[in-house]
């Protein structure tokens, strides 16, 4: 309503008043008349301004906007891997152009298989004279844990070196992103003068392998010394409780400074063990070689068992 009309409709309702009043007030005063007439007026144009607040323009509330809502978290994922053992840890001295073999033992806890066409990729940093992928030589169905390798090299200068690499599934899609290997290259000290022999491998095909199912291993010795190792004997045991070697190799021609020699044979479990158990590899276990280190011949993988079949 505009305010010229709303001025227009009091002075007309003063005048109802003022007319009301004299009709009905015949008997007050004069003064009293024009008072009561004077205060229904006043009391009209409060209910009038009264009445022009309920002509405010209402408020519009829009509805909140569609949020789309996070992707569910798959609580059984397809490809899923648990880290369980490497070896060559962080920091282990190299001499200049060493070749070594990283390893890292996983278990699958996805839902799905991996096949030979997951492979180890390599991500970042320095390769090491490494592939830029390899495929899995073996499937792991879930549950099974399996020994991922690497043939590496080390860098020809001193210094630290770190490489990243990662596992793809058959599609090529990462689910393993963060594993490395990272090594001290350092100036070859003086040799020592006598021989000292190390396992530099120690790997089970499969890593969990099944009773009545054949597995192979492979055991890698090194002539670390300085002066060339006689004959000596290596001894596997599948398990560390077990009283006699599971396989064992005589080493006849002896071993020159800084050669290694590769050790294999195929072996079958005729019973199952729980997965908390360790197999064990030792080196000259008669102590036929004069070392100058006597306390590193051997090797061992922990969390391991047998399968049933």
């Amino acid at each position: 309503m505009s305010s010229k009309l709303k001025l227009a409709c009091i002075w007309m309702a003063a005048m109802i008043v003022v007319v009301s009043c004299l009709l009905s007030g015949e008997n007050l005063s004069e003064e009293e008349k024009l008072q009561t007439a004077v205060a229904q007026t006043i009391e009209a144009q409060e209910d009038e301004e009264d009445d022009g607040e309920d002509d405010q323009i209402p408020t519009i509330t829009t509805s909140p906007t569609n949020t789309p809502e996070e992707p569910p978290v798959d609580p059984d994922p397809c490809n899923d891997a648990y880290f369980i053992s490497e070896t060559v840890e962080d920091g282990t001295d190299f001499d200049p152009n060493e070749n070594f073999t990283k390893t890292w033992r996983m278990r699958n806890d996805g839902t799905c298989t991996w096949n030979t066409n997951y492979k180890l990729v390599f991500a970042d940093g320095d390769q090491m004279s490494g592939p830029s992928n390899k495929n899995l030589t073996q499937s792991v169905a879930p549950g099974e844990q399996v020994d991922i390798s690497v043939d590496l090299k080390a860098p020809g200068s001193e210094g630290t070196y770190k490489g990243f690499w990662k596992v793809a599934d058959d599609e090529g899609q990462y689910f393993v992103h963060n594993i490395w290997v990272e090594i001290e290259v350092i100036e070859s000290a003086p040799p020592p003068t006598k021989a000292d022999l190390v396992i530099t491998e120690f790997t089970l095909i499969p890593a969990i392998p099944t009773e009545d199912i054949s597995m192979h291993t492979r055991v890698k010795v090194k002539n670390q010394g300085g002066t060339d190792a006689g004959t000596f004997k290596v001894e596997w045991y599948g398990l560390e409780t077990f009283t006699n070697p599971s396989c064992d190799w005589n080493v006849g021609a002896g071993l020159q400074a800084g050669d290694s020699v590769l050790l294999e044979c195929d072996y079958i479990f005729v019973s199952d063990y729980a997965q908390t158990l360790t197999t064990i590899v030792y080196a000259d276990v008669d102590d036929a070689v004069d070392e100058s280190n006597e306390g590193n011949n051997s090797a061992s993988i922990s969390s391991f068992g047998v399968h049933s079949s």
